[in-house]
């Protein structure tokens, strides 16, 4: 995945509403976000907090306690507090960062003394990292806050404590237990199964292919059906199935709307196969459900 300006506007979109990040053991502050194509040279210099940064982009280097580190596409990296760090480019950097510490007013101890280990690890640089699910879920968070601000507080402020938490787990030395990471697999998987399920019942109307949502999410639709699969117990076409005539039930009983206005507002293409859908589904056609429910109302 190259440089997307869109990561500039989820960037201001973040720092406007995820600063303060509250977790159940470990809460954060997040000093800035940041994404910026033609990132040069800067000064030595150092910060009280975490940075981390990924390049999405370009060549150069970073340089901290006079170790040079190349800097190419899908370098991610860690600078730690107090230490003095450099980065280096002369034709310029495509990157994302983010600067935060944990909140240990609202950390538990446990949680606050875990994330404590990332100031001394000296696993600070991943030279491939394009892969990774953290590096994919971050490039996603950033797009998502750009293209969906409104639906912030129900997916994206979940995916940035995620996304921090995760990162002990990348840089620490000690590397995650099976279980750490087969929970962590779980936590990104129903993150965007939740994602993937707010966009499919926003946009009954379209096709809502599965490449199509899983273009929106930035995941692979293999990956998308995979996870559907193992969070719902159902597959893809089947989940958007059900929540077409789940919608199209509600619409028959609260509205005056004609069939086919439904057909058409829940995304078939003719009254025919929309009748055979929610009939093979409910156990009856369209207007007899709209007659027995205002039945039993009336």
């Amino acid at each position: 995945m190259g440089w997307n300006p869109a990561l500039v506007d989820g960037m201001i979109v973040l720092n406007q509403k995820a600063i303060h990040l509250k977790g159940e053991q470990v809460s954060f502050v997040v000093h800035y976000w940041g994404a910026q194509a033609g990132h040069g040279n800067n000064k030595p210099h150092q910060h009280s907090f975490y940075e981390i940064c990924y390049i999405v982009d370009g060549e150069g280097s970073y340089v901290e306690n006079g170790i040079v580190y190349p800097l190419r596409e899908g370098s991610l990296f860690l600078s730690r507090p107090y230490i003095m760090h450099q980065i280096l480019s002369d034709t310029g950097l495509d990157i994302i960062f983010v600067a935060f510490e944990v909140d240990r007013d609202l950390s538990t101890a446990e949680g606050a003394a875990l994330y404590s280990r990332m100031e001394t690890t000296e696993r600070i640089m991943l030279e491939n990292a394009a892969g990774e699910t953290i590096v994919q879920l971050w490039q996603s968070l950033l797009l998502t806050a750009a293209s969906a601000p409104d639906l912030f507080e129900d997916s994206v402020l979940r995916m940035c404590g995620a996304i921090l938490t995760q990162f002990m787990n990348v840089f620490c030395d000690k590397p995650s237990t099976d279980k750490e990471q087969r929970e962590h697999s779980r936590r990104v998987a129903s993150t965007l199964v939740y994602q993937a399920k707010l966009y499919i019942r926003d946009n009954l109307s379209q096709p809502l292919r599965l490449k199509d949502v899983a273009d929106y999410l930035h995941i692979s639709g293999r990956h998308l059906s995979r996870i559907f699969d193992a969070e719902l117990g159902q597959s893809f076409s089947s989940y958007v199935r059900k929540e077409k005539i789940r919608q199209a039930g509600i619409l028959l009983a609260t509205t005056d709307l004609t069939i086919k206005e439904i057909s058409d507002r829940t995304g078939f293409d003719t009254v025919h196969y929309f009748t055979t859908v929610f009939t093979d589904e409910m156990g009856m056609p369209p207007g007899k459900f709209r007659k027995k429910f205002s039945q039993s109302n009336g």
